[in-house]
């Protein structure tokens, strides 16, 4: 793995396990948040933020790629846990369901046309909203 080739932006408290995110540089919008431009590999990504963490892989055949994992809620904070991911080739946003009330874990397939990488997002937000 070539780390100068992988960035990783995130604010509020991230924590990776092991060397995981095999991504090109990204940004997160808020606290909270973590979003990493994802490219098509076996191996299962394991991004984590306060209040939530997901287990996904990133799979391309065709001309399809294919976003699929769960997402789990791990804080009684009144805020769910969820996955969006952006398809750059579409310029469209899909979600994972949301993941609440605290230990609920939510499973989810995302698709999106193989053209671009897709941005994909661990955040967590208020429930009911």
């Amino acid at each position: 793995m070539n780390i100068g080739k992988f960035g990783l932006a995130a604010t509020g408290a991230v924590m990776a396990f092991g060397s995981l995110f095999a991504a090109t540089p990204a940004t997160a919008a808020t606290s909270g948040e973590i979003s990493i431009q994802q490219e098509c590999r076996n191996a299962p990504y394991y991004p984590s933020v306060a209040g939530g963490w997901a287990e996904f892989t990133v799979r391309c055949g065709g001309n399809t790629v294919t976003v699929s994992g769960r997402v789990v809620d791990t804080s009684a904070d009144n805020r769910c846990a969820r996955i969006k991911v952006y398809w750059p080739s579409e310029n469209r946003t899909s979600y994972s369901p949301k993941a609440c009330p605290e230990g609920q874990s939510k499973d989810f397939t995302l698709y999106g046309l193989y053209a671009a990488n897709p941005q994909v997002t661990l955040y967590t937000e208020r429930a009911g909203g």
